[in-house]
């Protein structure tokens, strides 16, 4: 009886001493594997279409993030569901730092308002990078629609209740909710338009298949410049320095209207945190670059480049922040 005794002991010790092998071992090895990190190119998934005001900041990042990290930053793009199909892919990838996702207000922060089937949750699955960069909004219609101020075309669309729509990367996304929030705060009646993207959305503005888009400075200033579009006014708080010329939708009497697209980089739950202080180092140094300071900051975008914790905050913000339009709107599903 107390050889059993004594056995079971013995048992449990080596048990007890096995696993602390292990964690130790396992330890070591993340420590080990943080100090080599990145030894391979890395992924950076961008949840809309080439070419549109998301993808061509992701690509700015992603080049200047292969500088400051030593290894190539591949952009990878996987449009549609309004950014749920390339935030899903990141969530399920290996967390080991080497996939990282490009998000935005809409499928972190509004998608899970709005579907209770989502198949991720953003607290959960998810951990902040950096916050990148706010992008305001400017309103813009096309050309041949015969209005050239803000008001002027509140006056025509309220004089033609449901006969014009905007366009917008996807349902629920900040540019959908921009233009549902002009509809609540002018009393127009736009019929919302979804897209797998700004690009082509845009393309069937200036073919005439709809009559308005809430786009960032970034795509708008060449449209205007070749003349297929007019822009009227911005979203932003204060006017932007790259289109000083257009109002803010607040002060042409609609006080207190402001909206922004947040851009943060995600990477899968686990990731191990010293990689992320990497990726979060790599990232804001790529932010305050002189070339992405010229070219962010230069196109009417705010850089933002915080830490991880920051950036988690923002993103649960805009939740509180949506929360009461998705409802309003009922936009459940």
């Amino acid at each position: 009886m107390k050889y059993l005794k004594k056995n079971v002991q013995l048992t449990a010790f080596f048990r007890w001493a096995l696993a602390l092998g292990l964690s130790t071992v396992c330890l070591l090895h993340s420590t080990v594997y943080a100090a080599d990190f990145p030894v391979k190119p890395l992924k950076l998934v961008v949840p809309f279409s080439p070419g549109g005001s998301t993808d061509v900041i992701a690509r700015l990042v992603a080049k200047e993030m292969s500088a400051q990290l030593g290894q190539s930053v591949v952009v990878e793009n996987r449009d549609g569901a309004s950014g749920a199909i390339a935030t899903d892919f990141v969530v399920k990838a290996n967390p080991d730092g080497y996939t990282m996702c490009y998000c935005t207000t809409g499928s972190i922060s509004i998608l899970p308002l709005i579907d209770p089937k989502l198949s991720y949750k953003p607290d959960r699955d998810l951990i902040a990078v950096t916050h990148a960069v706010n992008q305001p909004f400017a309103v813009v219609v096309r050309s041949t629609l015969g209005v050239n101020t803000f008001n002027e075309f509140v006056a025509l669309a309220k004089a033609n209740p449901g006969k014009f729509s905007f366009g917008s990367p996807g349902t629920a996304t900040p540019s959908h909710l921009t233009g549902e929030l002009l509809n609540i705060a002018t009393g127009m009646d736009l019929k919302h338009v979804p897209y797998r993207g700004d690009a082509p959305s845009v393309q069937d503005m200036i073919g005439g298949h709809i009559e308005a888009m809430m786009l960032s400075a970034i795509s708008v200033k060449q449209l205007v410049e070749s003349g297929k579009v007019k822009a009227l006014a911005v979203s932003s708080s204060a006017r932007l320095k790259m289109l000083p010329d257009l109002p803010t939708i607040a002060e042409l009497g609609y006080a207190g209207f402001q909206t922004n697209n947040l851009q943060a980089i995600f990477v899968p739950a686990g990731t191990p945190q010293d990689i992320v202080i990497k990726l979060n180092a790599a990232a804001v140094a790529a932010l305050r670059t002189p070339e992405a300071l010229e070219k962010i900051g230069g196109q009417g975008l705010i850089i933002v480049a915080d830490s991880p914790a920051s950036a988690a905050k923002s993103m649960r913000d805009e939740s509180v922040r949506w929360a009461p339009v998705v409802n309003k709107l009922d936009l459940k599903r």
